[in-house]
């Protein structure tokens, strides 16, 4: 495991901090964890490699993985409209005739469903086979699929540090220590959502889960752009966090029952 996290960590890192010069970086940090994980079980002589036909099997059944992040987006969009009060963007307006409306909604409703797998084969599939398929299982059989969830997630969200502290990453705000600690409070239940698609889904599940989230909660922040670097209402805040932890709750009270040995 100690190859793994120097791996993840020393290059994710670097990689990070070179996105300050070009932001592909940010890309090919998130082949980090991946790349370590491939050293790991090389080194163990444990890398069995999959068909990737038999990994992905079928899309609509890996498309179930995404559940989460469309529950996680309507809820965001619901309550903050319905309960809250906010005010949503007016698109119209904001488009100032440059293409028209129906045009723009029209794009977005057909790339939606695209980004998922774009996504996932772009690059977060290299953070998933590293922190799901190669960190939790290992943590669950020392901590439990639960224990192991809320680790990976602590992990996870300091592995983003660069990104956060550097670059702004989320928050538009550099050297930015609460939001540093917001994102560690995000990454926990996010992380709880992606056990949920890796025991149902495999890697992939959790590689097209990880890539919805990334490209569908952009919709929140657009409805809702007087939140972007909100540390309260923010996507990445305490209010996208308050809201993550009902849906992962609620997921991972579903599949609880169904839990494999930890490990397995």
């Amino acid at each position: 495991m100690r190859l793994f996290l120097a791996t993840a960590f020393a290059l994710g890192w670097l990689f990070q901090y070179l996105a300050l010069y070009n932001p592909l970086w940010l890309v090919a940090a998130m082949w980090t964890p991946a790349l370590g994980a491939i050293l790991e079980m090389k080194k163990k002589g444990s890398l069995r490699p999959r068909p990737l036909r038999s990994e992905l099997g079928s899309l609509v059944r890996i498309y179930r993985a995404t559940a989460p992040a469309a529950a996680w987006l309507l809820l965001m969009c619901g309550v903050a409209y319905f309960l809250i009060g906010l005010q949503p963007l007016d698109l119209e307006k904001a488009l100032q005739g440059r293409i028209p409306l129906w045009w723009y909604l029209a794009t977005t409703a057909f790339m939606a469903p695209l980004a998922p797998v774009i996504n996932a084969f772009l690059a977060t599939f290299g953070e998933e086979l590293g922190w799901r398929g190669y960190l939790l299982p290992r943590l669950a059989s020392r901590y439990g699929w639960g224990g192991a969830s809320v680790v990976v997630g602590l992990v996870w969200g300091l592995w983003h540090t660069p990104a956060i502290l550097l670059l702004g990453h989320n928050y538009g705000k550099t050297w930015c220590l609460p939001c540093l600690a917001l994102f560690v409070l995000l990454t926990i239940p996010m992380s709880f959502i992606h056990t949920w698609a890796y025991l149902k889904y495999g890697v992939w599940g959790a590689a097209f889960l990880h890539g919805a989230v990334n490209g569908w909660a952009g919709i929140y922040v657009l409805l809702y752009s007087q939140t972007i670097g909100d540390l309260l209402w923010g996507l990445a805040g305490i209010y996208g966090a308050a809201t993550l932890s009902i849906v992962a709750a609620v997921f991972w009270i579903g599949l609880k029952g169904s839990l494999p040995p930890s490990g397995g």
